[in-house]
Protein backbone atom coordinates (compact mmCIF):
# COMPACT_ATOMS: atom_id res chain seq x y z
CA UNK A 1 0.00 0.00 0.00
CA UNK A 2 2.81 2.37 0.42
CA UNK A 3 4.47 1.16 -2.38
CA UNK A 4 1.64 3.06 -4.26
CA UNK A 5 1.06 5.81 -2.24
CA UNK A 6 4.30 6.47 -3.25
CA UNK A 7 4.11 6.05 -7.35
CA UNK A 8 0.83 8.27 -7.47
CA UNK A 9 2.86 10.99 -5.22
CA UNK A 10 6.01 10.25 -7.90
CA UNK A 11 3.63 10.74 -10.45
CA UNK A 12 1.88 13.87 -9.30
CA UNK A 13 5.29 15.58 -8.80
CA UNK A 14 6.37 14.44 -12.62
CA UNK A 15 3.22 15.79 -13.59
CA UNK A 16 3.45 19.27 -11.85
CA UNK A 17 7.07 19.27 -12.59
CA UNK A 18 5.65 18.98 -16.56
CA UNK A 19 3.42 21.67 -16.22
CA UNK A 20 6.14 24.33 -14.82
CA UNK A 21 8.59 23.53 -17.35
CA UNK A 22 5.78 24.27 -20.05
CA UNK A 23 5.01 27.55 -18.44
CA UNK A 24 9.01 28.59 -18.18
CA UNK A 25 8.90 27.70 -21.95
CA UNK A 26 5.74 29.84 -22.89
CA UNK A 27 6.74 32.79 -20.72
CA UNK A 28 10.26 32.27 -22.21
CA UNK A 29 9.15 32.34 -25.80
CA UNK A 30 6.80 34.72 -25.24
CA UNK A 31 9.87 37.48 -23.78
CA UNK A 32 12.24 36.47 -26.88
CA UNK A 33 8.78 36.94 -29.28
CA UNK A 34 8.31 40.74 -28.07
CA UNK A 35 12.17 41.59 -27.22
CA UNK A 36 12.91 40.67 -30.69
CA UNK A 37 9.88 42.57 -31.75
CA UNK A 38 11.00 45.70 -29.89
CA UNK A 39 14.61 44.89 -31.44
CA UNK A 40 12.98 44.79 -35.30
CA UNK A 41 11.09 48.21 -34.59
CA UNK A 42 14.03 49.94 -32.69
CA UNK A 43 16.00 49.30 -35.71
CA UNK A 44 14.20 48.97 -38.68
CA UNK A 45 15.94 51.40 -40.78
CA UNK A 46 19.05 49.28 -40.57
CA UNK A 47 18.25 46.06 -42.99
CA UNK A 48 21.24 44.54 -42.07
CA UNK A 49 21.51 44.95 -38.17
CA UNK A 50 17.55 44.19 -38.04
CA UNK A 51 18.74 40.68 -40.33
CA UNK A 52 21.42 39.96 -37.29
CA UNK A 53 19.68 40.71 -34.55
CA UNK A 54 16.93 38.16 -35.89
CA UNK A 55 19.60 35.47 -36.78
CA UNK A 56 21.89 35.82 -33.05
CA UNK A 57 18.07 35.72 -31.86
CA UNK A 58 17.13 32.34 -33.25
CA UNK A 59 20.94 31.54 -32.67
CA UNK A 60 20.73 31.75 -29.02
CA UNK A 61 17.10 30.63 -28.59
CA UNK A 62 18.56 27.31 -30.08
CA UNK A 63 22.18 27.02 -28.62
CA UNK A 64 19.87 27.41 -25.25
CA UNK A 65 16.83 25.20 -25.81
CA UNK A 66 17.89 22.66 -28.88
CA UNK A 67 14.70 20.92 -31.12
CA UNK A 68 16.13 20.09 -33.95
CA UNK A 69 12.37 20.43 -35.55
CA UNK A 70 12.51 24.36 -35.04
CA UNK A 71 14.89 24.12 -37.91
CA UNK A 72 12.09 22.39 -40.33
CA UNK A 73 9.68 25.15 -38.77
CA UNK A 74 12.37 27.77 -39.37
CA UNK A 75 13.23 26.98 -43.13
CA UNK A 76 9.18 26.45 -44.11
CA UNK A 77 8.40 29.54 -42.44
CA UNK A 78 11.53 31.14 -44.81
CA UNK A 79 10.56 30.01 -47.24
CA UNK A 80 6.51 30.31 -47.36
CA UNK A 81 6.41 33.68 -45.56
CA UNK A 82 8.20 35.94 -47.97
CA UNK A 83 6.91 34.13 -51.16
CA UNK A 84 3.42 35.14 -49.78
CA UNK A 85 5.19 39.01 -48.72
CA UNK A 86 6.97 38.80 -52.57
CA UNK A 87 3.21 38.52 -54.38
CA UNK A 88 1.34 40.96 -52.09
CA UNK A 89 4.11 43.45 -52.43
CA UNK A 90 4.28 42.69 -56.07
CA UNK A 91 0.24 43.16 -56.98
CA UNK A 92 0.51 46.24 -54.57
CA UNK A 93 -1.67 45.19 -51.51
CA UNK A 94 1.14 46.75 -49.41
CA UNK A 95 5.18 47.59 -49.58
CA UNK A 96 8.10 48.10 -47.35
CA UNK A 97 9.79 51.29 -46.82
CA UNK A 98 13.43 50.16 -47.19
CA UNK A 99 12.88 46.93 -49.62
CA UNK A 100 16.28 45.19 -50.85
CA UNK A 101 15.28 42.47 -53.38
CA UNK A 102 11.45 41.73 -54.46
CA UNK A 103 10.03 44.30 -52.73
CA UNK A 104 10.94 42.97 -49.23
CA UNK A 105 13.61 43.71 -46.69
CA UNK A 106 16.21 41.25 -46.37
CA UNK A 107 15.63 40.34 -42.36
CA UNK A 108 11.89 39.82 -43.67
CA UNK A 109 12.45 35.56 -44.32
CA UNK A 110 14.78 35.15 -41.07
CA UNK A 111 11.75 37.07 -39.53
CA UNK A 112 9.29 34.84 -41.03
CA UNK A 113 11.65 32.02 -39.82
CA UNK A 114 11.72 32.88 -36.39
CA UNK A 115 7.94 33.66 -35.91
CA UNK A 116 7.18 30.29 -37.12
CA UNK A 117 8.99 28.88 -34.78
CA UNK A 118 7.66 30.69 -32.18
CA UNK A 119 4.14 31.04 -32.86
CA UNK A 120 4.36 26.63 -32.98
CA UNK A 121 6.35 26.40 -29.68
CA UNK A 122 3.66 29.40 -27.72
CA UNK A 123 0.68 27.39 -29.07
CA UNK A 124 1.94 24.01 -28.28
CA UNK A 125 2.36 25.22 -24.43
CA UNK A 126 -1.47 25.91 -24.66
CA UNK A 127 -2.36 22.60 -26.24
CA UNK A 128 -0.33 19.77 -24.33
CA UNK A 129 -1.97 17.98 -21.94
CA UNK A 130 0.71 15.75 -20.80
Amino acid sequence: MANRVHEISSGETEQRSKIQSAKIGLIRDLFIFWFVIFLVVLCWTNNILVTGILLVAYGIRYYFWPNTEDHVLYIGGAILGPIAEIIATKVGIWHYALPTFFNIPLWLPFAWGFAAVLIIRIALAFVRKS
